[in-house]
């Protein structure tokens, strides 16, 4: 059981009321399972210590599995348990004595955490780490102080607790990043803009230089930035200097902000630019960076992170050199992994094009392949492309019926959305991902890959109305859509079958639990319009 000391204690901290109601969440539910209070309370605090949202930052680092970590600031262990799972032993730091005990409390059930209540130079701790964990810690250590000498100086403090091949994992917000180009809030001073207006809070926000350059002075030799996107918190992907993202990375990302009343400008459509003008490094809302005296890194190039599924699908998905692996973000992800792992192989004795993979201690593991997804070669397709897109959805539709043995018509799952349609074929197995974004295409070649969801007895059709339903702008603009519609019977049953897919996303991206985050994520474009227009009516009455 984690193991709470509480004698290096000698200040007491104020607790308030949002506190006090974690510590209940956290005793009420002993299981850790908080689905019921991220439901109902609609908080931030709440959600970002209680929900597994959060372990998504390190679910997909390759920790040492011998390592002892260090964390400092830990709070009510919203980071702790994740990083149990992946070292051997964790040291949990933090200055308040009521959320060390709850931190405690939380992870009573891993026996390999202790949680040590005081400031960090009260601790004698008698051994060095393998890595100090500081999420968020870095700009708050100096109380918002401008000059960079005091943080160099608290990490140069930090050398003597690291083991000489050792590391800092740094995680924080960049001062220019997009969202606060946007009208984003600083969060430590709440000023609209950040640090852009150049007022600073109870804290301090850093560049990419800046960091480099307290990194240097305290002593540190080398360093690895990685991007978390939309930022550090609640990462969706990974990106580093290797791999940095497409200019469509926007389309793929949820932004979101507990805070969007001042808002200017959509996030999500700044990336392009930021990203073609080589400028993402600079400009990306927050870091995650690997810091030591030897250059002994994560070998993690990048990575999508599937961060709001089901707890079967919290898998990472990370580019490591010439090496795709999937990695489980939590426990009951290993199922997952194997489903994916089981589901290509009977799509290939089934005699379809997969990309070959196998399982190694929990990963799946394949080859990187540079082929393009038939998402992004249809993205680029022009109207002159007709023939060659409406002949690769052919290919996909055979591939469909290829996929699975079928089965009567009574055991449609699907005909109570409506009884007197036209189902067409109904599969014994549906996979649910047999979709251009899963399909590498090569001169026509389909190549499958992530077939992780299916459905039993459930009709071809649906399949299909998936692939056309993510793809519809892109194929509309090449001026297939509605021939694709009619050509596999989809036009009577597009309504329906949106109906269930609206329900089946609910389901899989858990919006019972998340439905806050994706609250936060639905930033008003007529709000923005409208703070825009403050902002001009403010900058008239000024000349005036």
């Amino acid at each position: 059981m984690a193991r709470l000391h509480n004698k290096f204690i000698t200040t007491s901290t104020p607790v308030s009321q949002v506190e006090q109601d974690i510590d209940h969440y956290i005793t009420v539910h002993p299981d850790g399972v908080y689905d019921e209070a991220l439901s109902t309370d609609g908080r931030w605090d709440v959600f970002s210590h209680l929900s597994d949202m959060r372990q998504a930052l390190f679910g997909w680092y390759d920790m040492p599995k011998d390592a002892d970590v260090l964390e400092i600031d830990c709070g009510f262990g919203a980071l702790t348990g994740v990083l149990a799972d992946h070292a051997a032993h964790v040291a949990a730091v933090d200055a308040s004595l009521f959320r060390a005990r709850a931190c405690a409390k939380r992870w009573d059930k891993k026996d390999n955490i202790d949680v040590y209540a005081g400031r960090l130079r009260d601790i004698p701790f008698s051994q060095r780490f393998d890595a100090i964990v500081l999420v968020d810690v870095l700009p708050r250590v100096a109380d918002g102080e401008k000059s960079l000498a005091p943080y160099a100086a608290y990490l140069q403090s930090l050398l003597g607790y690291l083991k000489p091949q050792g590391q800092l994992l740094l995680a924080m917000d960049n001062r220019l990043g997009l969202k606060f180009a946007c009208g984003a809030r600083d969060p430590y001073s709440d000023e609209l803009f950040g640090e852009l207006s150049g007022n600073v809070g109870g804290g301090r926000l850093f560049t990419k230089t800046e960091l480099i350059e307290i990194f240097s002075a305290a002593g540190f030799r080398h360093w690895k930035f990685y991007y978390p996107l939309p930022d550090f918190r609640l990462p969706q992907f990974i990106f580093t200097d290797t791999v940095l993202p497409g200019a469509s990375i926007g389309d793929a990302l949820i932004p979101y902000d507990t805070t969007p009343d001042t808002r200017v400008l959509p996030e999500a459509a700044l990336y392009a630019d930021a990203v073609r003008n080589g400028l993402f490094p600079a400009m990306a809302n927050s870091f995650f960076v690997e810091c030591g005296m030897q250059e002994d890194f994560c070998p993690t190039e990048s990575a999508s992170l599937a961060f709001d599924r089901a707890p079967a699908y919290s898998i990472a998905t990370c580019r490591e050199g010439e090496r795709v692996i999937k990695k489980p973000m939590i426990d009951a992800a290993a199922e997952g992994l194997r489903e994916i792992a089981n589901n290509l192989e009977t799509l290939r004795q089934r005699g379809l094009d997969v990309v070959p993979c196998e399982l190694v201690d929990g990963q799946l593991v394949m080859p990187r392949l540079d082929a393009p997804t038939m998402a992004a070669w249809l993205q680029t397709a022009a109207p002159s492309d007709r023939d060659t897109a409406l002949a690769s959805m052919e290919r996909l539709w055979a591939a469909i019926l290829q996929s699975s043995a079928p089965v009567p018509d009574a055991a449609n799952c699907m005909k109570n959305f409506d009884t007197e349609a036209d189902w067409g074929v109904i599969l014994e197995r549906a996979y649910l991902n047999m979709t251009p974004d899963n399909i590498f295409y090569e001169t026509g070649k389909l190549t499958f890959f992530n077939q992780g969801l299916f459905r039993k007895n459930c009709p071809a059709k649906y399949q299909m109305f998936l692939a056309v339903y993510d793809n519809a702008d892109a194929l509309s603009r090449i001026g297939v859509l509605d021939e694709l519609k009619e050509r596999y019977g989809l036009t009577l049953l597009w309504d329906v079958m949106d109906a269930a897919q609206q329900q089946n996303v609910a389901s899989f991206r858990r919006y019972d639990v998340y439905h806050r985050f994706y609250d936060w994520a639905s930033m008003s474009p007529a709000r923005m319009m409208k703070n825009r227009q403050i902002l001009k009516i403010i900058g008239n009455e000024e000349d005036e």
